[in-house]
């Protein structure tokens, strides 16, 4: 499996799950007989040349910020110039979905540099649609773009929106979770997998730091233990923040697994720490920026480059 798709791969590996669904979806797609302006266009027996596999873990009815790969059957990426994104709703037993929300899509590199990275766009479901109980409606997001064999392709893949966030969503209030300091702890390596913990991420639990009244940016990561290999590269980022706006936010770094010191890198028996489930979450890296009235002013599930981060920083401080 490549190191893309691996990164893929979540805390719990509930992105096992997400991977077979979208191998599922594209296996129907594959199967449908329907095509129209508006619905994938019938894919060739063996499945589409390119799968479209979605990172979220938490999609909900509003806007949201959707990040996606594309890879091709030998699991290599691919990178076109543009790529456009539809939002499709299926009703129940309906043979063809109706678009709800159409938009462009822009590549983010996650470091090091090269061709790794994710599309990302902000899609918007004005309804829940997870296949089951009372919201037994189907989302399918479709993307179109250029590919050499094809001319342009159209691929899609099926998501489950919910009615509402499991994990704390703008506006909302953040957890306060009482989570571990440089105070409470005599060596660093006990609440952080970083080779080297920068003390500043550490000066403050996540209560505390909510609770200041100032802005916040709280990073959820692994350094050592990110599979998709994008954790080490948010810490540092999260520390080059701190170093530069020290005094008017504060900045914390939240180990995601319990005793990192002692963890064997080949056992894959590891404890989540308390606040990973008080926040929700389910897959790392997550970066939460939370304004000085204690609510979630921006988040960003996977690796955020640096000037993104920064601007949703400077929204929270700006008068």
């Amino acid at each position: 499996m490549s190191k893309l798709l691996k990164s893929f791969l979540r805390i719990g590996s509930p992105a096992a799950a997400l991977l077979l669904g979208v191998t599922a979806s594209l296996a129907a797609l594959a199967c449908s007989a329907t095509a129209s302006p508006d619905d994938p266009l019938a894919q060739p027996p063996g499945g589409p040349p390119v799968s479209l596999v979605v990172t979220n873990s938490d999609l909900a009815v509003g806007e949201n910020r959707v990040s996606f790969g594309l890879v091709d059957r030998d699991y290599m990426p691919v990178r076109p110039e543009s790529v456009e994104l539809r939002a499709v709703y299926y009703e129940p037993g309906a043979p063809t979905g109706q678009v709800r929300h159409r938009t462009a899509a822009e590549f983010l590199e996650w470091p090091p540099e090269g061709r790794r990275g994710v599309f990302v766009a902000q899609v918007k479901f004005d309804q829940a649609g997870t296949a089951t109980g009372d919201t037994p409606g189907i989302w399918e997001l479709h993307a179109t773009f250029d590919y050499p064999e094809e001319e342009v392709l159209t691929i899609g893949t099926v998501v489950s929106v919910a009615s509402e966030h499991r994990v704390p969503f703008i506006g909302d209030p953040a957890p306060p979770s009482k989570t571990p300091n440089a105070a409470t702890v005599e060596n660093l390596h006990t609440i952080s997998s970083s080779p080297e913990p920068d003390p500043a991420l550490y000066q403050l639990s996540v209560a505390e730091a909510v609770e200041a009244s100032k802005p916040a940016v709280i990073t959820f990561a692994t350094p050592a233990f990110c599979v998709s290999a994008t954790c080490g590269p948010q810490v540092s980022d999260l520390s080059e923040l701190a170093r530069a706006y020290r005094g008017r936010a504060n900045f914390v770094h939240v180990e995601v697994y319990r005793d990192p010191h002692m963890i064997e890198p080949a056992d894959p028996s590891r404890e989540l720490v308390p606040a990973v489930a008080e926040w929700g979450l389910v897959s790392e890296p997550w970066t939460f920026v939370v304004g000085s009235d204690g609510t979630i002013g921006a988040r960003f599930e996977q690796y955020v480059p640096p000037a993104v981060l920064e601007s949703a920083l400077l929204s929270e401080l700006r008068p």
